[in-house]
């Protein structure tokens, strides 16, 4: 879907791959092989980096899957999160746009990007929001951690526990489907809110550590410490490091 919307996208090497190696996904595994999956990186356009990942264990009856999209610094676009795990007969999501300003400060771009109903969908990210507030089989998920709920910054963040149907399961994919669409129409925008005043120092600025800081928010997920235990801490921080950019750009080199 998104490499068919931006042509220019192309897969890049993973952080378990060394310099110079060919663009591949890689598939990582426990040792005793109960649990395995794979990540991938792409890049292009005005996408920064994506990345897909997936692990599951039929022994141990779960399921994930992330889609973790970040958008560069031509435009001020939200970043995506389409994140679904299964435990057994139960579905968790999280999908979301990390805001890349302060929504306090800035009322254009929170009306703008969550607010205004999108040409490719009919809906605002509000309206999505409230669908699933008034879905009774939709429960909303509050974490106990104060760094997961510092995250969760854009107002429409739909982060839910659902019983696992058919029908649901649907429903679920829909949504992502929907986000995803809104998502790549916020990056196309090539005028307004989003540009306005782009390329600024002091924008450029404020982007870079503000992305910057996002998009490391998954190596303080205390949830992390659930894939280290699974995986072990070399895969998993080299999946951490996949899912924050590209390790073939200088600014995450450094980190």
């Amino acid at each position: 879907m998104v490499q068919a919307h931006e042509p220019k996208l192309e897969q890049r090497r993973t952080w378990f791959s060394e310099p110079g190696a060919s663009p591949s996904a890689h598939t990582f595994a426990t040792a005793d092989g109960k649990c395995e999956g794979t990540v991938a990186g792409y890049k292009g356009g005005k996408i920064d980096w994506i990345t897909t990942c997936k692990f599951f264990s039929k022994e141990l009856g779960f399921g994930n899957l992330r889609i973790d999209g970040w958008a560069n610094r031509e435009t001020r676009a939200p970043h995506v999160a389409v994140h679904l795990c299964i435990v057994f007969n139960v579905l968790f999501i999280y999908i979301g746009c990390p805001p890349r300003t302060n929504l306090v400060l800035d009322d254009a771009y929170n009306d703008h990007v969550y607010g205004t109903a999108r040409k490719s969908t009919g809906r605002s990210l509000n309206d999505v929001h409230v669908d699933c507030v008034e879905d009774k089989r939709f429960k909303q998920y509050v974490s106990k951690s104060h760094v997961v709920n510092a995250f969760m910054v854009a107002p429409t963040t739909l982060l839910y526990t659902i019983p696992f149907t058919k029908k649901t399961f649907a429903k679920v994919r829909s949504l992502a489907m929907e986000y995803m669409t809104a998502w790549l129409e916020l990056l196309d925008e090539t005028e307004g809110v989003l540009v306005d005043g782009i390329d600024t120092r002091e924008t450029q600025t404020e982007l870079l550590q503000l992305d910057v800081r996002t998009r490391q928010f998954c190596g303080r997920d205390p949830d992390t410490k659930n894939v280290a235990n699974i995986f072990g801490l070399e895969k998993t921080d080299k999946l951490v490091r996949t899912l924050w950019g590209d390790p073939d750009d200088p600014i995450w080199q450094s980190r």
